[in-house]
Order: structure tokens, then sequence, then C-alpha cells
């Protein structure tokens, strides 16, 4: 635990570099659009951080960029724009930084120093470590850092928008906190599982995940399809920017969950049954009590 904090203290040092590269790099652009502009900064921090993981062989060093990128970015770009703090501005902003919060401490909770990483890291490398600097940079890095982002594009129309209907923005916003309290139970009640059950194999069918499989994925995928009912209700267009939060769904429902599942049948066999009576995302009524209802009925 001792060598926790200052690896924590070290990780902030970088993170704060990682800040002000970006910040200079956005500085120095031209191009048109500005969240091209943003974008471009965004990769040159994401590959200082990168690099800084490679050279403390350690790829987990990049997981806090996640939760902490939108909040700074919706920052700055208020600062950019010199705009005003709306209603609809502190709504979205105080959405994302509850998200952002709730996830960093969840890292912060979990982070035991540089000498783990996260095991789908690992696993990435052992099966093709020849090209893992390359599929670390893009599959690792690269890709949750556009992901995330591309959350972010409505931002630029949404400062200065006038509001068509507060009811579906005040209706994305709870989604939002409602999202985000759901991954914080879910985690919390996760924790004090392993703590109980430590150097056990056993499957969790307590609280939350009881009733999904999933329950902290689903939160971080209503936290987005949350923020774009905001812009919903701001704008009352149905646009090219569904594909944000159905971006952030299929990467969950395609590749997270896929591998977690995968991972967690090798070393637990019993979860196939567990599969089998609880939903795979949305909380659902389990089968047995399903057909139960039914009988009942």
């Amino acid at each position: 635990m001792h060598k926790k904090y200052p690896s924590m203290i070290l990780i902030l040092f970088i993170y704060i570099i990682a800040t002000l590269i970006g910040v200079l790099v956005f500085n120095s652009l031209t191009f048109e659009s500005i969240m091209f502009n943003v974008f471009i900064a965004n990769v040159a921090a994401t590959f200082f951080i990168w690099i800084l993981g490679i050279i403390f062989k350690n790829a987990s060093l990049y997981d806090p960029y996640w939760s902490i990128q939108p909040p700074v970015i919706f920052i700055l770009l208020m600062d950019y724009f010199k705009a005003s703090w709306t209603t609809l501005n502190v709504l979205i902003f105080l959405g994302i930084l509850v998200w952002s919060m709730r996830l960093t401490y969840n890292w912060a909770k979990g982070w035991i120093g540089f000498q783990e990483q996260d095991w789908r890291y690992t696993l990435i490398k052992h099966k093709a470590p020849k090209l893992y600097l390359i599929s670390n940079l893009f599959g690792i890095h690269l890709m949750p850092t556009a992901i995330v982002f591309i959350q972010l594009l409505t931002i630029e129309k949404l400062v200065f928008t006038s509001v068509q209907s507060f009811p579906i923005v005040f209706l994305g916003f709870f989604i939002m906190i409602f999202a985000a309290l759901i991954q914080y139970i879910s985690d919390e009640q996760m924790r004090a599982f392993k703590e109980k059950t430590k150097g056990e194999k056993k499957c969790i069918e307590e609280g939350l995940w009881k009733y999904s499989r999933h329950p902290n994925y689903f939160g971080e995928i209503m936290v987005w399809w949350g923020l774009y009912i905001i812009y919903l209700g701001a704008t009352l267009k149905i646009d090219i920017h569904i594909i944000s939060p159905i971006l952030m769904t299929s990467l969950f429902l395609f590749i997270s969950i896929p591998m977690m599942e995968t991972k967690i049948m090798l070393s637990r066999p019993e979860y196939q049954a567990y599969q089998e009576r609880v939903s795979m995302l949305i909380p659902f009524v389990r089968k047995e009590e399903s057909n139960q209802m039914k009988e009942e009925s």
C-alpha cells in the first residue's frame, strides 16, 4: 500500500504535463474546425502517456485518462468560446463531472501501483507480442480516446444553443446522474463481494449483480445516452450525433463484455449457468423469477 500513493502522485504529475502538451498543441493549430484541433491535441496528450507507459512498462498508466479528459476538454472549450455558464452548460458539465469523479475514484481505489497492469492489456500483449507497440498505441490508447472524444462532439453546438425542451434536457441530466450512481453502487458491491470471498472463485449474485451481469457497464453506457438526450432536448433533432452513444454501446457489447465473460468462464465454469439466469446488460427479472411469475399467473 505504501507504494500506491507515490505512484499516484507521479501519475498526477504526468497527467498535468499531458494536459499542458494538449493545450500547447491546440494553441498551435490553425485548422478551421475547432473540434478537429481539440482532437489532435487530445491525441498528442494520449501519445505522451503512451510513451510514458512504455517507459514504465505498464499500459495501465492510461486508465485514468478515460475519465479525466472529458471535464478538462469541456472547461477548455468553455474558456476558448468565452461561453456563458447557462443552465444547459452547467447541467452538461455536472453530468460529466459526476461521471468522471465516480470513474476516477473507482480507479484510484483499485490502483495498487505500477507493479500491476490491467489483465486485458497483458492478454493483448501475449496474443501478439511483436505487434504490441502498435496494438498498445491504437487499441489500448487511441481507440478509447477517440470513442470518448466522439461523445463530446455535441458540445461545440450546445454551448451557445437556446434550449428547445428543458424537460428532455433535465431527463438526460438525471439519466447521467442515475447511471453514475448505478456504476458506483455496483462497483462497491463487487468490491465488498471480492473482499468477502477472497481466495475463492465465485460468481457474484448480490445486489445489482443479481439482475445484470454487468450493471457497471450498463451505467457507463447510460451516461452517454443521457448526454445525447440532453442534446436531443436542446436541439429537438435526431441527427448524426446519435452515432456517439451507439458507438459506446457497441464497444461494450462487442468488445468489453465478450472479453470479460471469456476470462470469467476460464476460471468459473459455473458462470455459464449464471449467464442463463441473469440478463447480460440491462437489469431485468431473473429467469427463474420470470418463470415463477408466469406459473403463478
